[in-house]
């Protein structure tokens, strides 16, 4: 009779612990280690970003881009949403134009870069399109 009560705790507790060991595990988040070459790569994407939305926040960019029919709160939503890749070249681009040479330049490239998205269904800026 004892062993059979010993037997019946032994599995309860082994049991309770199995249980109280997958809901630790379940709870358990996953911490990695994160390298500075990914801050790196993170600090670079958010400067060309706020870079680009300075850009974006000049009076004569915002006209030219009204005068074209783009939402300027659209272009800095788009802004905030594109790629790594698509940062870099856009970010070039401003950086390598002389200082107040260029807008419009950069508006219609700006623009071009929107009318593509558009068509690809990846934005809505132009609805007609």
């Amino acid at each position: 009779m004892k062993s059979r009560i010993c037997r019946t705790i032994s599995v309860w507790t082994m049991a309770v612990m199995l249980v109280m060991g997958l809901s630790a595990q379940s709870q358990a988040a996953p911490a990695g280690m994160v390298g500075s070459e990914q801050l790196a790569q993170q600090l670079q994407l958010d400067n060309q970003r706020a870079s680009i939305s300075q850009f974006l926040s000049r009076d004569e960019v915002q006209n030219q881009l009204m005068a074209r029919g783009v939402d300027v709160a659209d272009a800095e939503a788009r802004v905030q949403n594109m790629t790594a890749a698509e940062l870099s070249l856009l970010s070039a681009q401003i950086d390598e134009l002389p200082a107040g040479e260029g807008v419009l330049e950069t508006v219609l490239f700006l623009l071009v870069i929107f009318m593509l998205l558009d068509i690809a269904g990846a934005t809505d800026i132009f609805p007609g399109i």
